[in-house]
């Protein structure tokens, strides 16, 4: 994700998310390229977060959990959504 996309999302978590205005856009920031990379990371390609809505919905929902320090329960609730993307993007091999 370029500068652009992460202020627009950061934007719309602030909104979705009714975060204080006292959260600095940098730990968000660092929350949202924690996400992109876990969720590429376990689904094997680089995903187009503007295009992909439910990739894009898990992404905010990892920011949340992680600003409460709940990542470990994020990862029981939502590893059926992680399946899903891999089987979303999955890619046949020959062999």
């Amino acid at each position: 994700m370029d500068n652009t996309q992460i202020k627009s999302l950061i934007t719309e978590i602030r909104g979705e998310q009714h975060i204080s205005p006292f959260e600095e856009d940098k730990v968000l920031e660092g929350y949202i390229k924690e996400a992109e990379y876990d969720i590429n990371n376990h689904v094997g390609t680089e995903i187009d977060f503007e295009k992909d809505l439910k990739a894009r919905s898990l992404l905010k929902n990892y920011v949340l959990y992680s600003r409460f320090k709940r990542l470990a329960e994020f990862k029981q609730l939502y590893a059926g959504e992680y399946a899903n993307l891999q089987a979303d993007y999955y890619k046949s091999s020959d062999i």
